[in-house]
């Protein structure tokens, strides 16, 4: 049987952080499940992807996790972050200001994968 393609659409970003989080644990249990995931950061959401500010962003206060680590452990488990390019654009931020392993798609070839994936979550 194939792999399921799963693609979630992140609109939220440093400013409604406990929003940031629902998105990747769909991708995590997914990740888990053997899905092919992917997390497209779109409009405010790219502002989480700035490097150092996830980091500063704890579900829970006091509890040491931080966005950061979600972000990493989706990274680690295959999970694909992809930053739309032109919301980095309107954020002031450039490639070089985005965590590792994050790679810009612009709108049409998110429309691609799309028009592939078995199933789309939007945030």
């Amino acid at each position: 049987m194939a792999e399921t393609r799963l693609l979630i659409f992140q609109t939220h970003g440093l400013a409604a952080p406990k929003r940031t989080y629902a998105p990747l644990f769909f991708a995590l249990t997914a990740a888990a499940m053997g899905m092919q995931v992917a997390v497209w950061f779109s409009m405010e959401g790219v502002t989480q992807l700035r490097r150092g500010a996830a980091e500063q962003v704890e579900l829970e206060p006091g509890s040491g996790v931080t966005l950061q680590t979600w972000l990493d452990q989706a990274r680690d488990a295959g999970v694909e972050l992809l930053a739309c390019s032109h919301a980095v654009g309107l954020e002031q931020m450039t490639e070089a200001d985005l965590i590792d392993g994050v790679r810009m798609v612009g709108v049409a070839g998110v429309l691609d994968r799309c028009l592939e994936a078995d199933r789309v979550l939007y945030f």
